[in-house]
């Protein structure tokens, strides 16, 4: 299984996760049956690509997204692509990751959706 952490430097699971989704520069893809850690740089529409973050990530196999945030239409979209997602309020990709493995994290829902404004 592979589990993907927006982060915002190339840290791996010591990095600082994103405040959200879309507009992390990279991604951590830790895969559980491996125990191994890689990045992937977002090369999504929100950073001049072709396809959406979610499009992205699954392309790259990923089963789940841990976020600290995210929209209603990604939160959709995820779950057109079978991507669970559960949300953290950690700040580092290990804590969450951690959280996660304890049972300690909910999956997210439409309601835990952000209008996508995000003061721009």
């Amino acid at each position: 299984m592979k589990i993907a952490f927006p982060i915002q430097a190339n840290e791996g699971l010591n990095g600082s996760l994103a405040e959200h989704f879309g507009r992390a520069p990279r991604f951590v893809i830790y895969e559980t049956d491996k125990d191994e850690v890689h990045t992937i740089d977002n090369t999504g529409d929100h950073f001049g690509g072709q396809i959406s973050t979610p499009v992205l990530l699954s392309k790259n196999h990923v089963d789940i997204l841990i976020c600290r945030g995210l929209g209603r239409r990604a939160i959709a979209r995820f779950a057109e692509l079978g991507i669970n997602i559960f949300l953290t309020q950690s700040q580092i990709v290990k804590q969450a990751l951690d959280a996660y493995k304890k049972g300690e994290l909910t999956p997210a829902t439409d309601a835990d959706g952000c209008a996508g404004r995000h003061g721009e």
